[in-house]
């Protein structure tokens, strides 16, 4: 039990917290954001077709965020272990988890890459019925699709690298493969260097490409530094005794979450794309800027995950709940700041990709609304991903998210939608009202301190 007392015994400065926070968050996201800029150039140079190919683009790629989650939810499961034996100094226990979590990424990065490969058109048109973008999308997904087994593994060993305080070698990586995935994607849209204009195929050849040199690269400066995420093959399967159960009890809710979320943020992606294909484009154009805002964010999170898992390792209890509480205030904090800054941008920020018009208006308006709405979402992506998880609260974590989505914001946006018939903005606006009822509970949740459980024994 952790008492008050014990929490005023482990008080700690913002700034000791923020000076052990950065040197882990900035790289996570820097990586982030260079990740989020290949998707950036890729909009960029594909919108310079037309606003189809964008479209087709972004519906190809919502399959893509499904497989991601997916990733993320197996690997963010991973991490509870890895951080809490790191802290532990058990090299074996880290051995053993990244065994298992590569046998499940690799495996569902396999069959995530049949059926895009295979199911391309249906899958598209689940989406749209729009001829001239599910035949884009449908091309851009069939090649896109062998990149899913090479990004499983890059997804694994950039967790482990990160949870092992190693995060600058996937950063380093990142930046090489942002370079040549631009430079490709130039090549192969646009049709230079001998070279026939591709376009949107050209994208998914230039992403192909640029993995397969992402994964060459990582591989080789793993084994240059002889990295202990590169542990011999009878220690990366060596399963003890109840390991995997343990695994599974801590990971499935983890799972459940990030699919049931992705799946709920499909159908709402598939409620938008029905409303107007020129609405949609406003809507991935925001997006793609939004991601930018909350890369940050994405960093600060996997940071906080990192050190409260550490800190539970090494049973830490009162320490670890005491971080809890410092992450929420800056959270706060830096969430207002940054949403008034992309409030202020939000009518220049679209004119990159060349919105004009009713486009641009609607992408304004979208990031206006993204700006409201960013203190919450960055609230609630700290205290699900960074807090509870670190501390094996995962079924709580996955009730939140779920409820959130299914319970709340999909009804609210199929009743503006459906119901009363309004536009895109409202849908959104509907569709968010689960945020700030999220951020209520998460609050009330890590106040308890219930959350804290050290998953490795």
């Amino acid at each position: 039990m952790i008492t008050v007392q014990k929490i005023h015994q482990n008080k700690v400065r913002t700034r000791d917290f923020v000076k052990e926070m950065l040197p882990l968050a900035i790289p996570v996201a820097a990586h982030e954001f260079l990740m989020s800029m290949v998707h950036i150039v890729d909009t960029i140079m594909v919108g310079t077709i037309n606003d189809t190919a964008i479209a087709a683009v972004s519906l190809a790629n919502q399959f893509f965020f499904v497989f991601i989650l997916m990733m993320i939810g197996i690997c963010s499961g991973s991490a509870i272990f890895i951080a809490q034996y790191f802290g532990d100094k058990d090299t074996k226990g880290i051995h053993r988890t990244i065994g298992f979590t590569l046998l499940l990424t690799v495996l569902s990065g396999t069959a995530f890459a049949v059926a895009a490969v295979n199911f391309a058109e249906p899958i598209i048109s689940f989406y749209t019925s729009d001829p001239a973008v599910i035949e884009s999308g449908v091309a851009y997904l069939q090649i896109t699709g062998f990149t899913y087994p090479l990004i499983a593994l890059l997804i694994a060993y950039g967790t482990v690298l990160r949870t092992i305080h190693k995060a600058k070698i996937p950063l380093v990586v990142s930046i090489f493969a942002l370079s040549i995935s631009t430079g490709l994607n130039f090549v192969f849209i646009f049709g230079h260097l001998g070279f026939p204009a591709m376009g949107v195929e050209g994208a998914a050849l230039a992403t192909l490409f640029a993995r397969l040199f992402e994964l060459a690269l990582l591989f080789a400066i793993m084994r240059a530094r002889k990295s202990i995420a590169l542990a011999p093959i009878k220690n990366l399967f060596a399963f003890p005794h109840g390991f995997i159960k343990k695994f599974a009890i801590t990971n499935y809710p983890v799972l459940l979450n990030e699919m049931g979320w992705v799946l709920g943020t499909t159908l709402f992606n598939k409620i938008y794309a029905s409303i107007c294909t020129q609405g949609f484009t406003s809507l991935v154009v925001a997006n793609t800027i939004f991601s930018v805002f909350f890369v940050i964010f994405f960093g600060t999170s996997s940071a906080t995950a990192i050190m409260i898992g550490n800190k539970i390792g090494e049973n830490k209890l009162a320490l670890a709940s005491e971080y809890a509480r410092i992450v929420h205030k800056l959270v706060i904090i830096s969430s207002v700041v940054l949403g008034i800054l992309m409030a202020l941008g939000s009518s220049v920020f679209p004119m990159i990709y060349g919105l004009h018009g009713e486009t641009l208006r609607t992408a304004t308006i979208i990031l206006i609304i993204y700006a409201i709405a960013l203190p919450f979402r960055s609230f609630n992506l700290h205290t699900v991903n960074g807090i509870l998880r670190s501390g094996g609260d995962t079924k709580f974590g996955m009730a939140m998210d779920l409820v959130g989505v299914w319970l709340i914001g999909l009804p609210m946006a199929l009743f503006a939608n459906q119901v009363l018939g309004l536009p895109l903005i409202w849908v959104l606006i509907f569709a968010l009202s689960e945020e700030p009822i999220k951020a209520a509970v998460g609050f009330w949740r890590v106040r308890k301190g219930k959350w804290i459980n050290r998953v490795i024994g």
